[in-house]
């Protein structure tokens, strides 16, 4: 085995490591979703858990034959968070851009710093099948999905929705069926 194939292995062990650790996490998070767990709250960088989220995502996204359109800020974006529960909201909202493009297409994502609101904001664009407008209202209530039987559970986006809300943030969609999806994330600055 060369010193290159070892470097590859301890990174791919790495990547797994932490991947199982966090879907651990992800099943306790599940697990409370009734109850509210108290969140790990530390001072994070939104542009370094999109960073991680893109890398975790990125062959799932170009099996799909899906352009992935990146523009992160180049300011920090600098908030008081939970890590793991920001990147399950932003691993759900990315899955669910996926799947809305089964033939392919584009999926932009974005984060802006806005000094003079003290805010910065994430968005999560694509161009699939869209949300039927009679749907919208129901989105972020849990267990409501537009997937067929045993395709989705319908706590995707109620989690993403709770995530969102605990960090004193605001979440907004804009669909328009044949077109595409596109969720925005505001969060307050430290």
């Amino acid at each position: 085995m060369s010193r290159e194939d070892i470097q590859n292995c301890r990174h791919f062990m790495g990547l797994m490591s932490t991947e199982l650790e966090r879907c651990g996490k992800i099943v306790s998070g599940l697990l409370s979703f009734s109850r509210e767990a108290p969140l790990e709250y530390k001072e994070i960088d939104l542009n370094d858990i999109l960073k991680s989220v893109i890398s975790l995502t990125r062959h799932k996204i170009e099996l799909q034959n899906i352009r992935l359109k990146i523009e992160l800020s180049e300011s920090p974006l600098r908030i008081t968070g939970d890590t793991n529960r920001l990147q399950q909201g932003l691993l759900n909202l990315i899955f669910n851009a996926v799947e809305a493009m089964p033939e392919g297409g584009d999926l932009y994502v974005h984060s802006r710093f806005y000094p003079n609101h003290q805010c910065c904001e994430i968005s999560v664009k694509d161009t699939g099948c869209g949300i039927p407008k009679a749907d919208l209202g129901h989105i972020y209530d849990p267990f409501f999905t537009t997937k067929l039987e045993g395709e989705g559970t319908g706590l995707g986006l109620s989690i993403v929705y709770g995530v969102v809300k605990n960090h004193r943030g605001r979440i907004a969609v804009k669909s328009k069926v044949g077109e595409g999806t596109s969720f925005t994330l505001n969060f307050p600055i430290c």
